[in-house]
């Protein structure tokens, strides 16, 4: 990979970390992070249906964000295409791995536990109906998203670093 093509690489993964930071100013206007600062959202109290939806649709939006950024390294720089059943598990599998003379791991093992919460309950999301959610698990995951996202944005950043002294000699 030449260094121009890994900047364009880190260009993508910058422009998802963007979209964390939109999603992030989006529950912060309700009042749900960096902490739950609210019993409720529009009128409604935070275990309604609707309320559940709307934060459980900001959510799934969140691990998809973190995905893409896993999605560009594993393509762009891995140069692996995950598939089957589990492969969204396998690929946050994969960005702990360092994979020797292409690039360092991107996240550790205790990071990938805390995105696996993210990533299991962006599954129930897609595949139950929205009446279904639990209140209880929607207000545990908002709870632990700043230090998920702390540590995600703190890593990612050191990736960066990593890469570039890597792929851009000098």
């Amino acid at each position: 990979m030449s260094p121009e093509e890994y900047l364009v690489v880190e260009a993508r993964m910058k422009k998802e970390l963007g979209n964390l930071k939109q999603l992030e100013d989006e529950l912060a206007r309700y009042r749900l992070f960096p902490k739950i600062a609210t019993t409720g959202v529009g009128g409604f109290d935070l275990a309604d249906s609707a309320v559940c939806r709307i934060i459980g649709s900001i959510l799934h939006d969140y691990y998809t964000a973190v995905e893409n950024i896993f999605k560009v390294v594993a393509t762009r720089i891995d140069k692996t295409i995950l598939s089957g059943e589990q492969w969204h598990k396998e690929l946050l599998e994969q960005m702990t791995l360092e994979v020797t003379g292409v690039r360092p791991p991107l996240i550790t093992r205790e990071t990938a536990q805390k995105l696996d919460q993210l990533r299991a309950f962006r599954h129930i999301f897609r595949n139950i109906y929205g009446f279904n959610l639990s209140p209880d698990k929607i207000k545990e995951l908002l709870s632990r998203l700043p230090e998920i996202s702390g540590v995600f944005k703190r890593e990612f950043n050191l990736f960066v670093d990593k890469m570039r002294k890597l792929m851009i000699k000098g």
